[in-house]
């Protein structure tokens, strides 16, 4: 990708691709993604907002986009169009993660937290929406209850919402070893083929294109991921030390949960282990509607049968969802 000026895009010639530029703040360099408002000639997203909610909104904040663990900016290459109708977009790729530097520490919740602040003050922006997906809503959920002038509206899509020593039969030895990726690759095809695996009921040339975007080819014709397996280590030891709950009471602007789980029926719905994806579904389930509680202004959007890539499987239902909550 191609270095430039913080604010300075690469013009690519499609309205719906994203300039590409860096940012340098006192910390690292962090890159970044950047739709600017503008009219796009495709369908709209299926919404539930009304037809005058529909005109000019040149006056509303930027949208900043947080990905999830191990994810890129690009991530959000789906849904930002979209939302870029009448919001300038922006989604970083955090330390470690992309195009962005990758120093040896500082991988905890608040230290990249504060990255997004420190790019968001270099780049010259105030008041902003801010959305996060899995561990990057975690980073938002703490940049919110740091920074709460700085935020309008904050939409946690698929949060870790409850810290890991708190998940049923979940051990720290346990949750350090769970889900820790591959991290290296005999080639291409055999990282590309185990995402499409993982990701086979709606998988596509765009998101393949996503997911590209966060290995490197190595001399050897093996690929690994851009995030080093120190650092994703690092990111879940700080997960599991992070005290999120005590997060929730001192955000103020308007949140919307958005987790890939049906409503508990009953407060007995939380499982007793997470042994199989429907225990996991239906955890996230209680635990989002346990968190709706503590939170000052909270609404929440139940996702059922979605992957927890909610934005790669149901981008225009998730830029739907933003866009009406963020107009109400």
């Amino acid at each position: 990708m191609s270095e430039s000026h913080p604010g300075e895009q690469v013009d690519n010639g499609d309205p719906t691709l994203p300039g590409s530029a860096f940012v340098v703040t006192d910390a690292l360099r962090l890159h970044y993604l950047q739709w600017q408002p503008t009219v796009l000639d495709m369908p709209k997203p299926q919404s539930f907002v009304s037809s005058t909610q529909e005109e000019s909104y040149d006056d509303e904040p930027p949208i900043i986009l947080l990905h999830g663990l191990c994810a890129t900016a690009d991530t959000w290459r789906l849904v930002a169009p979209y939302l870029s109708r009448h919001h300038q977009v922006i989604a970083f790729d955090l330390r470690g993660h992309g195009e962005s530097d990758r120093p040896d520490n500082g991988y905890d919740l608040v230290t990249v937290a504060e990255d997004i602040v420190a790019g968001m003050a270099a780049l010259g922006l105030g008041q902003v929406i801010l959305v996060g997906h899995g561990w990057g809503a975690r980073v938002a959920l703490a940049l919110a209850a740091r920074h709460q002038p700085l935020i309008s509206h904050l939409l946690l899509v698929d949060c870790p919402l409850v810290e890991p020593r708190h998940w049923p039969g979940m051990t720290r030895q346990r949750f350090l070893r769970q889900d820790m990726s591959a991290g290296r690759y005999a080639s291409r095809q055999t990282f590309l083929q185990s995402m499409q695996d993982e990701m086979a009921a709606f998988w596509s040339p765009p998101i393949e294109s996503i997911m590209l975007a966060t290995i490197r080819a190595l001399p050897d014709g093996s690929v690994e991921e851009r995030l080093a397996s120190p650092h994703q280590r690092q990111i879940r030891e700080a997960l599991w030390d992070d005290r999120a709950l005590s997060y929730y009471g001192k955000v103020r602007c308007p949140v919307l949960l958005v987790p890939a789980a049906a409503p508990p029926q009953s407060e007995l719905d939380m499982p007793e282990q997470l042994e199989r994806a429907e225990d996991f579904s239906a955890a996230k389930g209680y635990m989002a509607a346990q968190v709706a509680r503590a939170i000052h202004r909270c609404t929440v959007l139940w996702m059922p049968g979605t992957a927890h890539d909610i934005q790669l499987q149901r981008p225009q239902r998730l830029a739907a969802a933003i866009l009406s909550f963020v107009r109400r």
